[in-house]
C-alpha cells in the first residue's frame, strides 16, 4: 500500500508524495535531506549544483529492484521468460537519487555522513520542483517482507514500476526513504540539483575547518545548523548555529 499522511490541518489523509494537501493545500512533507561524507565530490556538489545519479542496479541492497509475476502464461501463451529477465534490467538501468524525510537520526549520520564527520543538506520541496513532482519523487514502502507482485497487464502499468523501485523491506524503515527516479538516458551521470538548498547541518564530529570551508563555499545563502549529541539519551539535537561562529568571525 502507498504510504500516506494525515494532513494536520484538515485530518485528510492522502498520497504522502503529494506536496499539498487536495484539500486545504496545507503542505505535507516540505523539507527532504541528503547525508554526505565530506569529499571532493560532496564539495563539488555544493559547487557546481549537481548531484550524482547512480544506476538503480549499484543501489547497496541486493534485495531490491526485484519483482514477482504471478502469471505463467498471457491469453494461453506461455510467457517468454527472457523478456521479463529484460524487464528487470531495464527498470535497474534507471537514475535514482537517494534521499530521507529526516535529519537526526544517528544511523544514517554513520552510515552516509562518515562516522558523523560529513554534513546533511536540505533541500526545500516545491510546486515547483522535482521534489515536489508526484510522478518522480516518491517515499519508500516497508510494510512487506514480500517482493511486489504483479500479473502481466499490470506491469505494463507506471504504477507498477514505481512500486518496484519503490519498495524496501521492513529492516531498512528507519531511513525513512525518499526516491527520486530519472530516465535511464542520466542515469549514472551528474544532473542538475532537483531542488533548492535551504540549510546544512554540521555532523556532531565534523571539525571546524571542514565546517568553514563548506561555509565558504555557501556563504551566506543558506542556514547552517549544527547535530549535537544528547547527553542523556542516544540521539542528537539539531540547533541553528550563526554563519560568523562557523566562520570564526563576529
Amino acid at each position: 500500500m502507498e504510504p500516506t499522511i494525515e494532513c494536520p490541518n484538515c485530518t485528510n489523509a492522502y498520497p504522502r508524495r503529494g506536496f499539498r494537501c487536495p484539500s486545504c493545500s496545507q503542505i505535507g512533507i516540505p523539507k527532504l535531506y541528503k547525508f554526505l561524507p565530506f569529499n571532493n565530490h560532496s564539495l563539488s556538489l555544493l559547487i557546481n549544483k549537481q548531484i550524482w545519479c547512480p544506476k538503480a542496479k549499484t543501489l547497496n541492497d541486493p534485495f531490491e529492484l526485484h519483482f514477482h509475476l504471478t502469471d505463467t502464461s498471457f491469453g494461453g501463451i506461455p510467457i517468454n521468460q527472457p523478456s521479463v529477465e529484460e524487464a528487470k534490467k531495464a527498470i535497474k538501468e534507471l537514475g535514482v537519487v537517494c534521499l530521507s524525510e529526516i535529519n537526526n537520526d544517528i544511523l544514517m549520520w554513520s552510515h552516509y555522513a562518515e562516522g558523523h564527520t560529513g554534513f546533511c543538506i536540505e533541500f526545500e520541496r516545491s510546486d515547483n520542483n522535482k521534489l515536489g513532482n508526484w510522478d518522480h519523487c516518491l517515499p519508500v514502502t516497508y510494510d512487506t517482507i514480500e517482493v511486489p507482485s504483479f500479473d502481466t497487464l499490470q506491469l505494463e502499468k507506471r504504477a507498477s514500476v514505481a512500486k518496484i523501485v519503490a519498495t524496501k523491506a521492513p529492516n531498512w524503515s528507519y531511513e525513512k526513504e525518499w526516491r527520486l527516479i530519472i530516465s535511464h538516458k542520466f542515469a549514472n551521470g551528474l544532473i542538475s540539483l532537483p531542488a533548492k538548498i535551504t540549510s546544512v547541518i554540521f555532523g556532531c564530529k565534523m571539525d571546524d575547518a571542514r565546517r568553514r570551508t563548506v561555509a565558504n563555499i555557501l556563504h551566506r545563502d543558506v542556514l547552517y545548523l549544527e547535530a549535537i549529541q544528547l547527553k542523556d539519551h542516544f540521539g542528537l539535537d539539531i540547533k541553528p548555529i550563526l554563519f560568523e561562529a562557523v566562520i570564526g568571525t563576529f
